[in-house]
């Protein structure tokens, strides 16, 4: 009980705290009531007479503050609670500039993630190394006789940027931008300090995402919260709180990719245009702020230069603060609109989330009627609930950029829980008038001091235009991280045709790690692929001779988690939680209900990732300690071997007749062992399966349901598996097949075991041998049987085939299996009561003609012909239904040597 009771007091006290951090008056509200609740159920357990005054004063407190919340004007000046708090309760300033330290990733590094790292610190021609500490002033010191340093690495341009380019000029050259301020520029800039509020936009450069990242970051500054900047461009003035000039011209940025902050080192050149464009970002109100820049051009450079193709503001913001990137999907129907602003207002308003957002395509018409840009980011500056109305302020980067041009929508007043409503029915008690005047959300919008490309919008229109919300979370919230570099080589995973790699493949040749939580809770995961260059398949002699590669940003990425027990899984079903494939090089999957002790495999998952090497980070976060490592493999041995599905060998699924053509395989199991074979396609349209039965290792020509030992069930795209937990020692024969016949196609097959096992390729159907197609038997009215005399012309040795075919008519049709003959098929001598059966298929018993029967092989001389007078090879039939009067069937022979043995015509051979 004492448990129940601290447990419960946790609960209160936590709501108690977040009050007055409340994002919006219906949240609020809700904290206030869980508040009451939660002190009402201690009061009842408590028998102290002091702490049950305490209770009761505080749940009278909380109704108070429910009821003023609901009704009053100010609802957001929530006051001290009593019985709880200390000296900052309540002093929202105080709790606005906290700072969460960033947990740091305790494991050791092994020998080849330290040379990952470093090879991943090449970029773009540049050296990036691994942040170690941050520089010494003396690194931007001027000395008497030293020049300003000059980065001799050039940033490329776009054709239109080298147009409108001036040059490359010094700070108190191009701030304020010369074409801006032309004459008087006097007291301009540079400077590093802003006299108002900071308006940064976007010109000449195709960097939106950039500069709206930047726009949300001074924004969380501007509302009171702690500055994130401070560790991010050097020299940096700790009293000031802002980035300080450097004497020498020599600026750092410390800026996380490729695994790990690193060093980016620039100079303070900028470029300058001869127009009106301004190539670099510039604020309007501060036009002679330079830090921005700086910021802009060091993130460039690690993204190739001015003329990136774009980028999305989840990415940059990762860059530049660390801050762990989601990407929301606004026409996803997995969201829940309510939960969701709950979710971002309430960690926005205690500083530990950006907002940015990113529209879709859009027609040029669509553009000019909603405002909007097409494929654009935005920064989100500011939420608010206004009389229930879930509100965003929204800033275009785009220094011309328009502001959007709907209506602002009312929303449905929020509805409280069920188990909320007793005490809602005692503020309903209390309510003795209409509560407060609605006020029109358009007079936001009306606002002359928003500046131009700004305006507010409601969150249901937002989910109408924009496509995606990034948000950034505040890696602080975490108390533990665990980050593991790995290569990903893809070159292998596919066909060396280059085409593209099997979709529906199998995890296998995907790298796979388990994290393990000390304590239940959240768990969540970043996937992060490092940039890498590449030589695009366009590029002209000039730009290869230039060195000018491209970041390859191509393909898709996403992750999925799995439970088994630590160890490596190879299909993608049985995921616990799966993330959306997407384009951004960083994807999160968030596990909100991790067992303590239960470790999970988590997959790295990708489309249309280019066929070479690619590295990756996984970064794990909890606030409980983790561990993670390599996922272990479920068996302790694999072979691999190679094989494929041709003309002659592509014979369909069981029911059809030439099932038994299919590749078939040979595995010998010297000790009882637990097994898996997993089936692989080269091409993802086929649908494939995997059998292994008795048959002593030989090959299988006709399948009973008593020799299936195990299968990989129905048919599946690309790949199959097939597990046994306990396999006896023998030899066994493995069967690969397609559904239809005819579907050609390479293929691997892996056999992983605990014991040692030997899987080898059988031979074909009929290898070695020649192959005489007979003329087709053909069933009519009510016989039931047919043959055709052998005539040997020498020693030879065959074995018959029969299959089915189809029925007989204009337009053959195939009759279901249920409605087949069962068949045999043999070889005889003499009629009536001489009749001698010399070998029959099936050991004598009729079959399904399905999958079709074959005899032993038989050696036959003329000699036997004339001691036997006669030698036919006999097809008989059972009926098994009245449809199945009229029936043909294939027949083979397989002889050891060329022109043999002769068959003659059928005829019907009734007795």
């Amino acid at each position: 009980m004492s448990q129940d009771l601290n447990e419960i007091r946790e609960d209160a006290d936590q709501f108690a705290e977040r009050l007055p951090r409340s994002g919006g008056r219906d949240e609020a509200l809700e904290i206030a009531i869980k508040a009451a609740e939660a002190s009402m159920q201690a009061l009842k357990l408590v028998s102290d007479p002091n702490e049950k005054a305490r209770l009761s004063t505080r749940v009278k407190h909380l109704l108070q503050e429910a009821e003023r919340i609901k009704y009053g004007q100010d609802w957001k000046s929530a006051s001290a609670l009593p019985g709880h708090g200390d000296d900052t309760e309540g002093n929202p300033s105080e709790i606005n500039t906290r700072m969460l330290k960033e947990a740091k990733s305790s494991r050791q590094l092994s020998n080849r993630e330290q040379i990952l790292l470093l090879k991943a610190g090449y970029l773009n021609g540049f050296k990036f190394p691994p942040w170690t500490n941050p520089p010494a002033p003396g690194e931007f010191e001027l000395g008497g006789s030293e020049a300003l340093y000059k980065d001799e690495s050039k940033l490329s341009l776009s054709d239109f940027q080298e147009e409108v380019l001036d040059d490359w000029k010094r700070p108190h050259e191009a701030l304020p931008p010369p074409t801006w301020f032309s004459d008087d520029r006097v007291n301009l800039g540079p400077s590093m300090q802003s006299t108002r509020t900071i308006d940064l936009v976007q010109d000449a450069a195709t960097d939106c995402s950039v500069v709206a990242s930047l726009c949300a970051g001074i924004a969380r500054a501007e509302r009171g919260h702690a500055k994130i900047l401070r560790a991010v461009v050097y020299p940096y003035d700790a009293e000031e709180g802002s980035p300080m000039m450097s004497k020498n011209g020599k600026y750092i940025a410390r800026l996380n990719f490729n695994g790990c902050y690193r060093r980016v080192v620039i100079d303070d050149r900028l470029p300058v245009s001869n127009t009106n464009r301004v190539i670099h970002v510039v604020d309007r109100r501060n036009p002679g702020l330079l830090w921005p820049a700086l910021l802009e051009k060091a993130y460039l450079k690690v993204r190739g230069g001015y003329n990136f193709p774009g980028s999305n503001s989840g990415t940059d913001l990762w860059i530049i603060t660390g801050w762990i990137p989601e990407q929301v999907f606004l026409q996803s129907d997995e969201l829940e609109p309510e939960r969701f602003w709950k979710r971002m207002s309430s960690a926005f308003n205690f500083g530990d989330v950006f907002v940015t957002m990113g529209t879709g395509k859009m027609s040029s018409r669509t553009e000019r009627e909603l405002g909007l840009a097409s494929e654009h980011d935005y920064a989100v500056l500011d939420l608010r609930e206004v009389d229930g109305q879930r509100l965003m302020l929204v800033k275009n980067p785009w220094c011309e950029g328009t502001s959007w041009r709907g209506s602002l929508k009312q929303d449905e007043p929020n509805k409280l829980e069920p188990d909320k409503q007793a005490i809602q029915d005692h503020l309903d008690e209390l309510d003795s008038d209409t509560g407060p005047a609605q006020c029109s959300r358009d007079l936001l919008n009306a606002d002359e001091e928003l500046s131009p490309g700004t305006f507010w919008m409601d969150l249901d229109n937002v989910i109408q235009h924009f496509e995606s919300i990034y948000l950034n979370w505040n890696p602080g919230l975490f108390a533990h991280r665990q980050d593991i570099h790995f290569a990903w080589q893809l070159s292998t995973s596919g066909p060396s045709n280059n085409k593209p790699r099997n979709r529906f493949a199998s995890l296998t040749s995907h790298p796979q790690f388990t994290v393990t939580p000390a304590k239940s809770g959240t768990i969540w995961v970043l996937l992060c692929r490092h940039f890498k260059n590449m030589v695009r398949e366009d590029a002209t002699q000039e730009e290869i001779e230039k060195g000018e590669p491209d970041i390859d940003l191509s393909g898709h990425t996403s992750i999925a988690a799995f439970t088994s027990s630590g160890r490596r899984v190879m299909l993608a079903e049985g995921y616990v939680e799966k993330g959306w494939f997407v384009d951004s090089p960083q994807t999160l999957l968030k596990l909100d209900t991790c067992e303590a002790g239960l470790p999970y495999t988590i997959v790295p998952l990708e489309q249309d990732l280019l066929p070479t090497e690619h590295t990756f980070t996984l970064s794990f976060f909890s606030n409980a300690s983790l561990s993670v490592m390599e996922a272990r493999p479920k068996y302790e041995h694999a072979y691999t071997l190679a094989s494929a599905w041709t003309k002659g060998t592509a014979g369909g699924n069981a029911h059809s007749p030439f099932y038994s053509t299919n590749p078939q395989f040979s595995i010998a199991v010297t000790r009882t062992t637990s097994i898996c074979l997993l089936l692989e396609a080269a091409n993802d349209e086929l649908n494939v399966h995997v059998k292994l039965v008795h048959s002593r290792g030989q090959r299988v020509h006709v399948i009973r349901s008593r020799d299936i030992i195990f299968d990989s069930k129905d048919y599946r795209r690309g790949c199959c598996v097939a597990e046994c937990a306990e396999l006896e020692a023998g030899r066994y024969t493995i069967i690969t097949s397609t559904f239809e016949p005819q579907q050609m196609g390479d293929f691997t097959l892996r056999a992983e075991s605990n014991q040692p096992i030997d899987v080898s390729l059988l031979p074909r159907e009929g290898a070695g041998r020649i192959r005489h197609e007979l003329d087709a038997v053909a069933f009519a009215d009510s016989h039931s049987r047919m043959a055709a005399p052998l005539i040997p012309k020498r020693l030879v040795k065959f074995h018959a085939i029969a299959r089915f075919l189809a029925e007989r008519g204009p337009s053959p049709k195939p009759s279901s299996p249920s409605n087949r003959s069962l068949i045999r098929l043999s070889i005889e001598s003499g009629r009536g009561p001489t009749r001698r059966t010399h070998i029959a298929s099936g050991g004598g018993e009729y079959a399904d003609s399905s999958s079709g029967v074959r005899t032993d092989d038989f050696d036959l001389s003329p000699a036997d012909v004339q001691r036997h007078k006669d030698l036919w090879l006999v097809l008989d039939r059972m009926y098994v239904s009245s449809e199945a009067q009229d029936e043909r069937y294939a027949v083979e022979l397989f002889v050891d040597q060329p022109d043999a043995l002769g068959c003659g015509v059928w005829r019907a051979w009734d007795d």
